[in-house]
């Protein structure tokens, strides 16, 4: 889980409408909905969230659209959960 790398967020090119993705990492996998506006990301919907141990990482969806980056605290104690997460594989440069 150490070794997912995470991209940057970069939406200067990107068009409005809803992506989706997902990514499995086995025992931790999300499938997600992203809404982009303005090329902002203005909704992450988590549509399935499979953890392992440790809290949930929910949050994180709210912390990326806060920032409008992909550089936000993983949640502690569920680390893998949060890197699962930022990793969701869309058809979009990040």
């Amino acid at each position: 889980m150490e070794d997912i790398e995470i991209g940057e967020l970069s939406l200067d090119e990107v068009e409005d409408g809803v992506y989706k993705g997902n990514f499995n990492a086995y025992l931790v996998a999300a499938d997600v909905e992203v809404s982009i506006t303005d090329h902002r990301v203005e909704v992450i919907k988590l549509v399935n969230h499979k953890n392992e141990r440790g809290s949930d990482a929910e949050v994180i969806p709210e912390r990326v659209i806060e920032a409008q980056s992909l550089e936000v605290d993983v949640v502690s104690g569920a680390s893998n959960s949060s890197r699962v997460i930022f990793k969701k594989r869309l058809k979009m440069p990040w």
